[in-house]
């Protein structure tokens, strides 16, 4: 069984494993609002084909990205490559919404990025800083606390394939995020609710 994990699916395990599960097993998926706003923001890097160069700076959109040894993979956003005496990358991923003051959202967002540095690192031999780009603010905030997110990625990594391992479908988690989520029409979290009460 393969079990390389991709960036994607990283993150959607992040928002809700049984969305994950419903996604990458069975290759189930629906649009709403948020993901169409959120492929609207993704059109201003999604362009594999562009390079910019200026002022020192190399920008390159749509990045192939991996790391064999976590056996992880996927799509940067942006990666720019800082040619200065001390070569460095800054990867930058793109989110529709704005930053939340710790808020579980924003540490997912975190470990999506801190995946695509891991890939990076084990591509290139230099420097490499973390960006959100929060569209809702025009801003980029920095990625801290990179050895919370080297535990955090490990431990994920270790759960989405002890899973896919196991064959056991995760629990359904009911959030107030369940509203806004395009699966629901097909999880259907609160009719579950209704039936165990």
């Amino acid at each position: 069984m393969n079990t390389d994990i991709t960036l994607n699916s990283l993150e959607h395990f992040c928002f809700c494993k049984y969305q994950w599960w419903l996604n990458y097993t069975q290759g189930e998926w629906l649009q709403n609002v948020h993901t169409v706003l959120g492929d609207i923001v993704h059109t201003k890097v999604d362009d594999p084909h562009f390079v910019e160069k200026r002022k020192g700076i190399t920008t390159k959109r749509s990045v192939v990205v991996y790391n064999d040894s976590l056996g992880l993979y996927g799509i940067a956003d942006l990666v720019e490559f800082i040619n200065s005496d001390a070569p460095r990358i800054n990867v930058v991923e793109y989110k529709k919404g704005k930053p939340q003051d710790n808020g579980e959202a924003q540490v997912y967002d975190g470990l999506q990025v801190y995946a695509q540095m891991r890939c990076l690192q084990s591509i290139y031999d230099c420097n490499i800083d973390g960006y959100i780009y929060y569209n809702s603010i025009r801003r980029r905030v920095k990625l801290k606390n990179l050895d919370f997110y080297e535990n955090l990625l490990l431990d994920t990594l270790d759960e989405m394939r002890q899973y896919l391992a196991s064959g056991n479908i995760p629990p359904k988690s009911i959030t107030k995020s369940c509203r806004a989520c395009s699966m629901y029409e097909i999880c259907l979290p609160y009719l579950d609710r209704r039936r165990d009460a």
